[in-house]
């Protein structure tokens, strides 16, 4: 939601929605405590890895942008 620029108020009630279920909201949720940014980086890349879903999106993704999701995602959770 965060990649692909959904309303602040949407992202929030989803988060809100994810927590009253026990689902997980941040990268600590994950069990990652230690956000090391060259690691999120490598799985953002992955997840642009040619024939990935993300090429769905009605936009271009570069793996910075989904670094960039990824980390912006874990502060909104938190």
């Amino acid at each position: 939601m965060v990649l692909t620029d959904k309303s602040p108020q949407l992202i929030e009630e989803v988060i809100e929605f994810c927590q009253e279920l026990g689902l997980p909201t941040t990268l600590a949720d994950l069990g990652i405590i230690e956000i090391n940014e060259s690691e999120i980086m490598d799985v953002a890349e992955a997840s642009c890895a040619e024939g990935e879903t993300i090429y769905n999106l009605p936009f271009e993704v570069t793996p910075k942008m989904v670094k960039d999701a990824i980390l912006a995602a874990d502060r909104l959770g938190r």
